[in-house]
């Protein structure tokens, strides 16, 4: 295998973009985001800190994690040149590659569905020819090597999560010496760029599986409390409904819903392929149950959990600016809440809620400082008071299942509102 890597120089980059262009030219216009983009240090131009650029694309990196969690298995190593290349026609769009890829090189097209990325001009480079976007810099501050090296220790200038190994060597500047200021003039400026460094997963954008997680939640509490064994005929075919239902609006997610079958084919390392499997296998013993045999308890449960618990694990990606990877909101809570209000354990629930929501103001406090602002937020506690007053009050179950339910949704509103892809920061 080739051992290609790109070389960028700091301290030649003038931020013309001419990389940019002749990725566009050699690869044609790229819809929505450019594979190649100029990242600058210092947007605002504060005394006293240097200004640079950095030119990314793809890295191709040793242990690239968009080839290893996508459940599609749509990308694939070249063994001419080391490139992670991608496969457009095994995509199924569900974007799994652009939360785990810490240098936001994945771009997805909603056009066509798919993701597109950098492909480091292998038919270029197969005939003897230099990347595009190298040959193009006036500066020469952008260029690539086939010398061997150890990609593991080449990330300098670059703050990541982890280290997949990037194919990139930056060479840093030479001199970051700059006038001395009072640099405190400049929080506002500082606070906006770190605003400009994240990208925020709304739950709005999200909705469809906003729903099919809460479904799965509540699907997974009533078989834990063998409500199916003794439970009306409106209620089982609610459940089984529900289940479809779920599984339909998850689609909505999806680029490429005709290729969804594709998702399960990477079980190995994606967390979304076990998902879809235990998915599977929990709904089919749940139908079952319901309808034909009286199954053991756990047959159902334990697929249930190891489907909640890879729902969860699936959004640790864009959990990276949490203190602790734990959230009030995340399935596997929610399930456990509704499974003690269906066997009206109420004071268990209602300190257990409590606990959770104390949990998540010490993951976000530090990170989120207008979290008592948070509207969503308030109404969340406001609805565990009511609660409190509801079961201290004995209100009717239909009344106090009403409520719980509602602050658990909210919970997973909240859970999505707080999800972050992490952007690149230069240092």
């Amino acid at each position: 295998m080739s051992a290609n890597y790109f070389i960028f120089d700091k301290n030649k980059c003038m931020g013309c973009q001419a990389c940019v262009v002749a990725c566009m030219n050699e690869n044609g216009f790229q819809v929505n985001q450019q594979w190649r983009n100029i990242f600058t240090q210092n947007e605002v131009k504060v005394p006293g800190i240097p200004l640079f650029y950095v030119s990314l694309a793809c890295n191709h990196c040793e242990e690239a994690p968009c080839m290893k969690y996508c459940p599609a298995l749509a990308y694939s190593r070249s063994l001419f040149t080391g490139a992670v290349l991608f496969q457009s026609e095994h995509c199924i769009g569900c974007q799994y590659c652009v939360w785990n890829c810490p240098y936001e090189a994945p771009k997805f097209n909603p056009f066509e569905g798919v993701v597109e990325k950098c492909h480091f001009c292998e038919s270029r480079q197969r005939e003897g020819l230099a990347p595009a976007c190298t040959t193009l810099c006036p500066t020469g501050a952008l260029d690539y090597s086939i010398a061997q090296i150890d990609k593991t220790s080449i990330t300098p200038g670059l703050k990541v999560a982890t280290n997949p190994g990037p194919s990139l060597l930056i060479l840093e500047l030479e001199n970051k010496n700059g006038p001395e200021m009072d640099l405190s003039l400049f929080d506002e400026e500082d606070k906006i760029l770190k605003e400009k460094k994240t990208k925020q997963i709304s739950a709005l954008h999200e909705w469809p599986l906003l729903i099919f997680t809460f479904i799965i939640s509540a699907l997974v509490a009533l078989s834990a409390t063998e409500t199916s064994e003794k439970s009306e005929e409106w209620l089982k075919w609610s459940m089984t409904i529900g289940g479809v239902f779920g599984a339909l609006l998850s689609s909505f997610h999806l680029g490429k819903k005709i290729r969804m079958w594709r998702v399960i084919l990477n079980l190995r390392h994606s967390w979304l392929s076990r998902e879809i499997l235990f998915f599977g296998l929990f709904y089919a013993l749940m139908i079952l149950n319901l309808w034909f045999f009286n199954l053991n308890y756990f047959v159902v449960l334990i697929p249930g959990i190891l489907l909640l618990f890879s729902i969860d694990m699936l959004y640790l990606p864009v959990q990276q600016k949490w203190k602790i990877p734990f959230h009030s909101g995340q399935s596997i809570f929610i399930a456990l809440s509704l499974t003690l209000l269906l066997l009206q354990y109420y004071w268990i629930l209602l300190a257990f809620m409590i606990i959770r929501m104390g949990v998540s103001l010490y993951a976000f406090l530090p990170v989120d400082e207008n979290l008592f602002k948070n509207k969503l937020f308030m109404i969340r506690w406001g609805l565990i008071d009511i609660s409190i007053i509801l079961v201290l009050f004995d209100a009717p179950f239909f009344i106090i299942l009403l409520m719980i339910l509602l602050g658990e949704f909210l919970d997973r509103v909240i859970f999505y509102n707080q999800l972050l892809i992490q952007k690149i920061t230069l240092e």
